[in-house]
C-alpha cells in the first residue's frame, strides 16, 4: 500500500521510449483547408497539431451535433463525447484563449445545452459503468469552467457549477451501490441485472470517478435526489448537503485500487482483461466460491486507459510515487502490445492491442466493431492525457499534493518519451479522414499495402467472450434466470462490406470515431506542449 504524502523522488522507473523526434512516414496525413480541399500536415509541431485538434472538434460539432445532443450517439458514448469536448475546450483556453474565444463560447454553450438534452432518466436505470461516465463528464466540464474563469474574467460559466456538480454527485451515489465486499472481497459489479461480473471498466471508472470527486467536486447544497432541475420530490427524500473534498471519495478510491491491483485482472502481457465471474454462483444465497476466479480474457483498449486518470488522481491526493510507477508500467505494456519497438521499428504481427505500432481493437480491421468499441481508443488517449498532465508545484488547494521540481521533471521526462508513439498514432489516424474531415476508426488502414498483406489477423485471446462486440452470451454464466433477452445499446452493427474505403465498412465513420480522433489529437497537443517547455 502506498504511503500517503511520500516525498520520495521519482526516478524513471521504466526503460523510457526513445525520445527522438525523427519518425518514419508510412502515412500521408491530411487536413481540411476549407471545403473539401486537403493539404498535407505531418503534425510534428504544436503549430500543426493544435489546428488539427480544433478541426476535429469543428467537424464533430458541425457534422454530428444537432439541437441539444449528438443524435446518433447512445447514452454512454454521448457522455464520453461531451467529456472530450470539455477537455478540448480546456486545451484551447490554455493554448490561445484570445484567438479561440468565439469557438470556446460556442462549444461551451453546446455543453450547457447537452446538460438538458442528456437522457438522465434512462441512465439512472442503466449499468453502473454507464452511470460512472456521467460523473466524469460533468467533472470535466467543471474543470474547464475553473480554468477558463481564471483566464477570462467575463466568462459566466460559473453559474452552471451547481447543476454540473449536482449531476456528478447523484450519479456517483447511484453507481457506488455496485460496490460490495461479499463477493471477491471487494470491487464493483457491472450490473445487478446479470450474474455478478466484476469487470475492469466498472472498477476503473469507480476509481477515477471517486478520486475525481475528491479533487474537483466543488460541493453541493442542492438537496434534490434527482439531477434534473425542477423535478419534484418528497421532502423525506432530501439529501444532505455535500462539502467539497469529502474524504469518503478519497477512501473509496484508495480501497478500490487496493482491490483492483491485487485482483489478478492482468494477463501475461501486463494488460487488463475484461473481468471476472464467480464459479458456482447461482443466487445471492448460493454464491459458489464467492471468489473472482473465472476470468474473461477479452482485451480492450479502454480497459488500459481509464485507470490512468485514477492513478494520477491518487498521486495528486497522496503524493505516493507508487501510483505513478504503476501507471508508467501499464503504459509501457500497452505501447509494446501495439507492436512498437522504437521510432524506426514496429512489428506487423498482432501484438495484443495492435500492430505496426498503432493502437487497435481486434474488430477494427474487418469493420465488426460495435458502437461501444468504436469509442474505446479515444477513451484510452483521453485518460493518458490526464495522467501526463504536469505535476503541481505551487497549487493553493490543500488537497492537491505539490511535488518537488525533481519529481515534476522526472514525470515530464517519462511522458515526453511517449511522444514518438503518440505522434505515430496521430499521423495514422489523421490519414483516415475523408474529404469532409471525418475520422475513421481503423487507424492502421493507411499503412502500406505490403505491411497490411503481411499483417497477422487480429484476434481476442483464448477464453474471451468479447461481449463488447458480440453481445452478452445466452447462457447461465452471464444471465440470471428469467433475464429478458433484450437488445443492448451499442451492440447493433451496420453492414457495409462492399465499401471501397475500409473505414466506411461496418458502422463506418461515426460520432464515436470522430470523438476518438479528437481525444488523440488532444493527447498529441499536450505532449508537444510539454516538449516546447524544454
Amino acid at each position: 500500500m502506498p504511503h500517503p504524502r511520500s516525498l520520495t523522488l521519482i526516478a524513471p522507473l521504466i526503460a523510457v521510449l526513445d525520445t527522438a523526434l525523427a519518425l518514419p512516414q508510412p502515412f500521408s496525413p491530411n487536413v481540411r483547408n476549407g471545403g473539401t480541399k486537403l493539404v498535407s500536415r505531418d503534425l510534428e509541431t504544436l503549430g500543426e497539431a493544435f489546428p488539427a485538434m480544433v478541426d476535429a472538434l469543428d467537424v464533430m460539432q458541425s457534422q454530428y451535433w444537432s439541437s441539444n445532443t449528438w443524435p446518433t450517439g447512445i447514452d454512454w458514448t454521448s457522455a464520453v463525447t461531451s467529456t472530450h469536448v470539455s477537455a478540448a475546450l480546456t486545451e484551447m483556453a490554455m493554448y490561445d484563449a484570445g484567438t479561440y474565444s468565439g469557438d470556446i463560447s460556442k462549444y461551451f454553450s453546446q455543453i450547457v445545452s447537452f446538460y438538458g438534452g442528456e437522457n438522465v432518466e434512462s441512465l439512472r436505470a442503466q449499468k453502473f459503468d454507464d452511470q460512472e461516465w456521467v460523473v466524469l463528464e460533468w467533472l470535466e466540464a467543471i474543470k474547464f469552467i475553473n480554468v477558463y474563469s481564471s483566464i477570462d474574467s467575463t466568462f459566466d460559466g460559473q453559474q452552471h457549477l451547481g447543476d454540473f456538480a449536482h449531476r456528478s454527485r447523484i450519479f456517483w451515489d447511484l453507481a457506488s451501490k455496485g460496490y460490495d465486499t461479499k463477493l471477491c472481497g471487494g470491487g464493483m459489479v457491472w450490473t445487478d441485472t446479470l450474474t455478478p461480473y466484476k469487470n475492469a471498466i466498472t472498477n476503473e471508472l469507480y476509481l477515477s470517478a471517486s478520486i475525481s470527486m475528491y479533487l474537483y467536486f466543488p460541493g453541493d447544497d442542492n438537496r434534490s435526489p434527482y439531477s434534473e432541475p425542477g423535478k419534484a420530490y418528497d421532502p423525506s427524500e432530501a439529501l444532505a448537503q455535500m462539502p467539497a473534498h469529502d474524504e469518503r471519495y478519497l477512501n473509496a478510491a484508495i480501497e478500490e485500487y487496493k482491490w483492483l491491483s491485487t485482483s489478478n485482472m492482468k494477463n501475461s502481457q501486463g494488460l487488463y482483461t475484461d473481468g471476472f465471474h464467480i464459479t458456482g454462483w447461482t443466487s445471492p444465497d448460493n454464491i459458489g466460491t464467492g471468489k473472482c476466479d473465472s476470468r474473461d480474457e477479452s482485451v480492450y483498449t479502454y480497459n488500459q486507459g481509464v485507470i490512468l486518470s485514477g492513478l494520477r488522481g491518487l498521486w495528486d491526493a497522496t503524493g505516493s510515487t507508487d501510483y505513478l510507477s504503476d501507471g508508467y508500467t501499464l503504459i509501457k505494456d500497452v505501447i509494446a502490445a501495439t507492436g512498437w519497438v522504437s521510432p524506426t521499428e514496429q512489428t506487423n504481427t498482432w501484438s495484443g492491442l495492435g500492430s505496426n505500432g498503432i493502437l487497435q481493437e481486434t474488430c477494427d480491421a474487418d469493420g465488426s466493431c460495435s458502437q461501444d468499441s468504436q469509442n474505446f481508443k479515444g477513451i484510452f488517449f483521453h485518460h493518458l492525457t490526464l495522467f501526463c498532465q504536469p505535476i503541481a508545484l505551487s497549487r493553493k488547494e490543500t488537497v492537491i499534493f505539490n511535488g518537488t521540481e525533481a519529481q515534476a521533471q522526472a514525470h515530464q521526462e517519462v511522458c515526453n518519451g511517449y511522444q514518438p508513439w503518440i505522434l505515430h498514432n496521430a499521423q495514422a489516424a489523421y490519414s483516415t479522414r475523408n474529404s469532409n474531415g471525418k475520422y475513421g476508426g481503423w487507424w492502421n488502414a493507411g499503412a502500406t499495402a505490403a505491411a497490411l498483406k503481411a499483417e497477422s489477423t487480429p484476434v481476442q485471446p483464448s477464453g474471451a467472450a468479447d461481449v463488447r462486440n458480440k453481445g452478452i452470451p445466452l447462457n447461465k454464466a452471464w444471465r440470471l434466470s428469467g433475464n429478458p433477452l433484450v437488445s443492448e445499446q451499442g451492440m447493433s452493427l451496420v453492414e457495409n462490406t462492399a465499401a471501397a474505403d475500409p473505414n466506411d465498412s461496418g458502422r463506418g465513420r461515426t460520432v464515436e470515431t470522430q470523438s476518438g480522433g479528437l481525444a488523440l489529437m488532444g493527447s498529441l497537443v499536450q505532449v508537444l506542449e510539454l516538449l516546447s517547455r524544454l
